[in-house]
């Protein structure tokens, strides 16, 4: 088993461990993105590059937007910016949960860097997970796409899946089975 060092994201440092199970274990290279933040939503892991991620902010009022689409729950201001929020639960095509707790993800996008937040349920922390730890995401033999993962690893013997956050965000709907 590999332990993989968890990172207090304001400080950098070390702050615990997190365990991964046995996988894809060659030797990690200094040039591979490894720290990812990981957290949670509806009962499931996701991590992403934490080179993504512009902010972490308290849960807030959204004020939503007229007409906008079912996954658009509105805006927010960051800094003087309005950022859309986009319902991610819905994105990835999991269960809705009370919006009283979580906390608000505001990432970059693309390669202009655009700010898009989504909430989770909650923020587990920043693991490092090297390239060569991450398995491709599962074949299937339904008409489920697998494109909007980067691949799965395993934290503390739970399955993390890591998120293609360009086709999330770009895609009209990255898990659409037609």
């Amino acid at each position: 088993m590999t332990a993989l060092s968890a990172i207090d994201i304001a400080s950098a440092e070390p702050a615990g461990s997190l365990t991964a199970s046995p996988g894809k274990t060659a030797g990690r290279s200094a040039a591979e993105p490894a720290a990812r933040l990981v957290f949670e939503v509806a009962g499931q892991i996701f991590a992403v590059a934490v080179a993504r991620v512009r902010e972490i902010l308290d849960l807030q009022p959204i004020s939503p937007l007229p007409n906008a689409p079912a996954d658009l729950l509105g805006m927010i201001d960051v800094r003087g910016k309005g950022v859309a929020v986009i319902d991610l639960h819905a994105r990835l095509g999991l269960r809705s949960v009370d919006r009283e707790e979580g906390r608000i993800l505001v990432f970059e996008i693309g390669s202009a860097n655009v700010p898009v937040a989504a909430i989770a349920d909650r923020v587990i922390a920043v693991a490092e997970i090297p390239d060569d730890e991450i398995e491709p995401a599962p074949e299937s033999l339904t008409g489920w796409r697998a494109d909007a993962l980067r691949g799965v690893a395993r934290l503390d013997g739970r399955i993390t899946m890591i998120l293609d956050l360009d086709r999330i965000f770009h895609d009209k709907d990255p898990f659409d089975f037609e």
